[in-house]
């Protein structure tokens, strides 16, 4: 998938003039790409878009405008585009009570091998990010990746065939059929032409 880069981003002042408009089209946009996996989890497929607005939403907050801090900020995010062929989602502890969530981050500890991505016949565990994995508990918030088939966008398009995300751990169990708006919003996702490759290639 295509990376954010640096000329994309708005200066501060343009930034807060279609702000309010950017933010409804993205928080739109990322409601079909939200699965509620049970009472205690969501996971947010991420993508160019929801990572421009994160960073642009950091400039504004931190007041960050110098070029250098820029390209670090753009750097940073990009880390949670997906790369061509993958999908990668920010999968949340969806828990209020303080004391049951830090629980429940022990309880859950060994779910990096317990989320998959189903779709047709293939079944992709998800890898985790290595730095919300603790000795003893698991993060609020990880970083999960889907490497797919080639195939995987016309399996996702062909709403005939089964797609959902499970999570098969000890003590959590959720399985959900992703909606077609999110499985059509996924295969763009894939689809070559909004490619990391494609968009060097036009540069």
């Amino acid at each position: 998938m295509r990376k954010v880069t640096v000329d994309e981003i708005l200066a501060l002042g343009a930034y807060e003039q279609v702000r309010d408009r950017f933010r409804q089209r993205i928080i739109s946009h990322k409601r079909n790409r939200r699965v509620f996996l049970g009472p205690e989890m969501s996971l947010v497929f991420e993508d160019h878009d929801t990572v421009l607005m994160q960073v642009q939403e950091m400039l504004r907050a931190e007041r960050i405008s110098a070029p250098k801090a820029v390209r670090e900020e753009v750097d940073v995010y990009n880390d949670l585009v997906p790369d061509d062929g993958a999908l990668l989602g920010t999968l949340m502890l969806e828990i209020e009570d303080a004391a049951v969530r830090e629980q429940r981050r022990r309880d859950y500890l060994g779910l990096d091998a317990s989320v998959r991505f189903e779709v047709g016949p293939h079944a992709v565990t998800a890898t985790m990010d290595a730095a919300g994995l603790f000795e003893d508990r698991i993060a609020a918030v990880r970083y999960v990746t889907f490497v797919l088939p080639p195939d995987a966008r016309a399996l996702l398009l062909d709403l005939a065939l089964p797609a959902r995300i499970v999570v098969d751990h000890p003590r959590y169990q959720a399985a959900v059929t992703l909606t077609d708006a999110a499985r059509r919003s996924l295969a763009d996702d894939l689809d070559p032409e909004n490619s990391d490759a494609a968009a060097r290639a036009r540069r």
